[in-house]
């Protein structure tokens, strides 16, 4: 994809992206680009699963209060399709393209040249194709010189070897205990590529536990860790203080809200705010002591309905009229 260099084209360009996102219901960062200098970019794609769309532009937006000068364009996969231009020019420019859950051919081919100048890649859960473009810092996947899959240094391999298991039931708990303890180990591992796998790891770990908090947390994250630091060294246009109110705004980061990989759902457990109960008797003693809906008839018929986790974990609304 070409990138021009003259101020024309670059402000036509930005203006194009502002006028499609403002469009697709995106919202720029309260005050303006101009009161800090240029908005730094990311812009998420995701498929498959577009009934988080409305839930990633409500990140998207909470996100633009907390840290000024970022901004976090959304778009689905049909937008590929059906709002090529818009995707193009929200990508044109962008310092952080974000992908997950994408596989349609066409799109991951155009995609693949769409995002190659784009400096930090995070691609998640989508076509091998398109996650060996995944470039974070010196953290890369694509294939190396003599043919052998980028990757992870030894050590660094060592530790994730040891979350292994040959058991098919055991691989999603292993998986998620990685994305949970992963990172922390990797604190002590030398060297920068192993801190920016950790990044990587991080930045998953919030995005695979879902729900707003976790997504405008990783996009948090990614722009204290990728945008600040650029920011702050970008001369002539206050940028100092925006990486400073960058930095001070972002704070902390805090451990992903988690949600077990198998529990029990009920919309009063949601409402209090409470731990999801993680086996049948835990929740069948909840449900006995704690409920508020009136006591059953003693041969009251039991039904179980399977749910996917994802889906109550973006509280999706059919939920509760489901129960």
């Amino acid at each position: 994809m070409n990138h021009p260099q003259e101020p024309a084209p670059l402000l036509a360009s930005a203006a194009k992206a502002a006028s499609a996102r403002a469009a697709d219901g995106v919202v720029a960062p309260e005050g303006g680009a101009g009161a800090v200098g240029e908005t730094r970019r990311i812009v998420l794609i995701s498929g498959f699963e577009s009934f988080n769309v409305k839930l990633y532009r409500r990140a998207a937006r909470n996100l633009a209060k907390r840290c000024p000068g970022v901004e976090l364009a959304v778009f689905s996969d049909r937008d590929v399709e059906a709002n090529r231009d818009a995707v193009a020019a929200a990508l044109d420019g962008a310092e952080v393209f974000f992908g997950s859950l994408l596989f349609d051919f066409d799109q991951v081919e155009w995609l693949r040249d769409a995002v190659a100048k784009i400096p930090t890649r995070f691609v998640f859960e989508s076509a091998l194709e398109l996650m060996s473009e995944t470039s974070v810092g010196s953290f890369e996947m694509k294939p190396a010189p003599d043919g052998q899959k980028a990757g992870p240094p030894p050590a660094v391999k060592a530790i994730l070897a040891k979350f292994g298991s040959g058991k098919e039931e055991d691989k999603l708990v292993g998986y998620l205990s990685f994305l949970k303890l992963g990172p922390a180990l990797l604190k002590f591992v030398p060297g920068r590529k192993a801190k920016d796998l950790r990044n990587w790891l991080t930045v998953y770990g919030y995005w695979n536990q879902g729900g707003r908090e976790n997504v405008e947390e990783a996009f948090a994250y990614v722009a204290r860790e990728y945008l600040g630091e650029y920011i702050r060294e970008t001369p002539g246009r206050g940028a100092e203080s925006l990486g400073d109110a960058l930095g001070a705004l972002v704070g902390a980061s805090k451990p992903p809200r988690e949600t077990p990989a198998l529990g029990f759902y009920h919309p009063e457990i949601e409402a209090r705010g409470g731990k999801w109960p993680t086996s049948a008797e835990a929740y069948l003693d909840w449900f006995e002591r704690e409920r508020d809906s009136p006591p059953l008839p003693a041969d009251a018929p039991t039904v179980a309905v399977l749910l996917y986790r994802k889906q109550v974990i973006t509280q999706q609304t059919y939920l509760e009229d489901l129960v």
